[in-house]
């Protein structure tokens, strides 16, 4: 699996609010947020993690023990475009290959769908 032609894929995390009361009413308090700054729910996330992250290391004392200072700054790579592009192929052919599979997948209930009580087709 190609992401990019000079990086490791990032690490993803998917969270999930479940039956959580509190969860509940962060995550509606966070679309509110998300609705009145008019941005993503993506930039929201990220702005409270870098902010939990902060608060821990002020709490530390600027211990580095916890995490390493982030660094902000824009990435000296040259290949940008290259990785943007390996990214975009990337997706694109994950996004056909599950199209192909679902076509597939479809396809084959029908298939099963019509044999399921032992028809052999028309003769």
């Amino acid at each position: 699996m190609v992401w990019s032609k000079s990086k490791e894929r990032p690490k993803r995390y998917l969270i999930s609010v479940g039956r959580d009361r509190l969860r509940e009413k962060v995550m509606e308090d966070l679309w509110q947020v998300v609705d009145l700054e008019g941005s993503s729910m993506a930039d929201e996330v990220w702005d409270a993690l870098y902010m939990h992250v902060e608060r821990h290391r002020e709490m530390l004392d600027k211990s580095e023990e916890l995490v390493p200072s982030v660094d902000m700054s824009m990435p000296d790579d040259t290949n940008v475009f290259d990785d943007v592009v390996a990214n975009e192929s990337y997706a694109a052919q994950e996004e056909l290959v599950e199209e192909v599979l679902d076509e597939e997948r479809t396809e084959s209930r029908m298939v099963d769908s019509r044999n399921m009580f032992g028809h052999k087709g028309n003769k």
